[in-house]
C-alpha cells in the first residue's frame, strides 16, 4: 500500500513539473489574485507573497530554450514575444518591491497595472486574441 501511494505521488509530482505550463498559468493567475487583494486589504505581506508567486512563475521563460520547450507546437514561432514579455514582467515586479521596500503603496499599486498589461499583452499575441 505504502509502495502504491508512493508510485502515485511520484507520478503526480512528474506531471506537475515546473514546466507544465497550465500548472505554470494557475500558479501566476494565483499569485495576481494575492497581490490584488493585499493591495485591497492594505497587507504588504500578501502583496509580497503574491509578488513571490508570479516571480517564480516567469522564471519557466527565463531562456529561449526553456519557452521553446513550454509554448505548444503552432506557438513556438512567438518565442521573442515570449521572452519580452517575461522580460518585462520582471522589470516590473523588481519595480514594485522597491516601491514596496520604500513604504510607498501607491507606485507599487500603480506598477501592478503594468504587470496586468504584460499578462494581457502576452496572452493577446500569443493566443491570438
Amino acid at each position: 500500500m505504502k509502495r502504491l501511494v508512493l508510485s502515485l505521488s511520484l507520478l503526480v509530482s512528474l506531471g506537475l513539473q515546473a514546466n507544465d505550463i497550465g500548472s505554470n498559468m494557475k500558479m501566476m493567475r494565483d499569485g495576481l489574485l494575492e497581490v490584488q487583494d493585499g493591495f485591497l486589504y492594505n497587507n504588504k505581506a500578501t502583496v509580497l507573497s503574491g509578488i513571490a508567486k508570479i516571480e517564480t512563475s516567469n522564471e519557466m521563460f527565463h531562456d529561449k530554450k526553456s519557452v521553446e520547450t513550454t509554448l505548444p507546437t503552432d506557438k513556438k514561432k512567438l518565442v521573442g514575444v515570449t521572452l519580452l514579455s517575461a522580460q518585462h514582467l520582471k522589470t516590473d515586479l523588481q519595480s514594485m518591491n522597491e516601491y514596496l521596500a520604500q513604504g510607498n503603496m501607491l507606485e507599487a499599486a500603480s506598477i501592478y497595472s503594468d504587470v496586468i498589461r504584460d499578462c494581457t499583452r502576452c496572452h493577446a499575441i500569443v493566443r491570438g486574441w
